[in-house]
């Protein structure tokens, strides 16, 4: 008898333990979420930078479904298609640095959600650096045990107006 009362005690702060653990968010804290991207990001630096095709498609979720939209073209849907794009373009922007100059991550929900500016400078030619500054949008999410970004977007702001004067 003394035995199955020490279970009774037991038993409130058993079911306790158990709603309380049912209750708890799923899944990494928001911080956690946050330093996910911003090293997700540093990932798609360091392989950009290094010219690296393999370390940069390492970074994008690897689904039909996965959106892309660079600068060149319309955009490409797809893990296969944005990888024959980079195939193309990146071994034309041999030696460009990219850096992040601005960066945001917001956790949303199951996903984090980037924006931010963006810097690229070539190499010099004649003496002369080229710059190239722009802006992009992500969404970042775990897949198959890994951040990656689900979608990916940059763009290059439009030329001012020219003057009406001219």
């Amino acid at each position: 008898m003394r035995h199955s009362s020490r279970w009774t005690r037991r038993l409130p702060l058993v079911a306790a333990l158990a709603v309380f653990g049912a209750c708890a968010p799923a899944g990494p804290s928001p911080d956690a979420m946050v330093a996910a991207a911003d090293s997700l990001d540093q990932r798609f630096l360091d392989g950009f930078n290094a010219g690296d095709l393999d370390a940069l498609m390492a970074t994008y979720w690897n689904s039909p479904e996965f959106v892309t939209i660079a600068l060149a073209g319309m955009g490409d849907v797809g893990w296969e298609a944005a990888k024959a794009d980079w195939a193309t373009s990146l071994p034309t922007m041999q030696g460009a640095r990219l850096a992040f100059s601005e960066a945001h991550n917001i956790p949303a929900g199951e996903v984090v959600l980037g924006w931010g500016r963006w810097t690229m400078t070539f190499p010099e030619v004649d003496g002369t650096a080229m710059v190239m500054q722009g802006r992009y949008s992500d969404v970042k999410a775990m897949r198959d045990g890994q951040w990656v970004y689900l979608m990916d977007h940059a763009s290059v702001p439009m030329a001012p107006p020219q003057d009406a004067a001219e």
